[in-house]
């Protein structure tokens, strides 16, 4: 079985936690690490990884340690594809058949991978940035936020995606679309991360 993004990315952490500490990270660590509220969350994909003898537990439900040091080939190959193009959009052009290199998806979408996270988007707010519902976004935790990126922002308790904007000194939300209106927090507005690409698949 493949691992999915969150559970490499989980994975990972796990890895680097054991080698910089010595033990392995509880759930708590694990909940407080991804931002998640609920240790069911992270739960679920610990319990995953150990179904696929990524992980093992004691018996008292810890994370056993893993062998760092030894990484299985196949769990930890990244995807190199090949390289083709530029491709025009608009006329036809000749046929360039040689590949101009290889890229590895993950370092090309993924800067740190401790920091980063998938989200599914749900609704329409968004459609005029080229995010629509079912796309998953790419979300880097701890990068300090700009005024016009997209973001994971928690406003008011609640976590919403939306461009980050800024006017007189004051921050709010912008929707990219026009039925939705501008949202200004009533106590408190945070950002949890920084959008920085998209996945859709066809």
């Amino acid at each position: 079985m493949s691992l999915t993004p969150h559970q490499r990315t989980v994975l990972n952490y796990i890895g680097e936690f054991q080698h910089k500490r010595g033990y392995s990270p509880s759930l708590s660590d694990l909940a407080m690490a991804f931002n998640v509220r609920s240790k069911n969350a992270v739960a679920k994909v610990v319990n995953a990884l150990v179904r696929e003898k990524y992980l093992e537990k004691d018996p008292k439900g810890r994370i056993k340690i893993i062998d760092i040091n030894e990484p299985s080939e196949e769990k930890y190959q990244a995807m190199v594809l090949p390289l083709f193009g530029p491709i025009s959009a608009g006329f036809a052009a000749p046929v360039e058949e040689q590949a101009e290199e290889l890229v590895t998806l993950d370092n090309y979408l993924v800067n740190n991978r401790n920091k980063t996270f998938l989200l599914r988007v749900k609704g329409d707010s968004m459609i005029d940035a080229g995010i629509f519902e079912g796309d998953l976004v790419i979300v880097e935790r701890d990068r300090e936020p700009k005024p016009e990126e997209i973001v994971v922002a928690i406003l008011d308790g609640e976590f919403t995606l939306k461009r980050l904007k800024r006017q007189k000194g004051k921050y709010y939300l912008q929707a990219e679309n026009p039925n939705y209106p501008d949202m200004y927090a009533l106590e408190e507005l945070k950002v949890a991360g920084v959008v920085t690409s998209t996945i859709r698949k066809y």
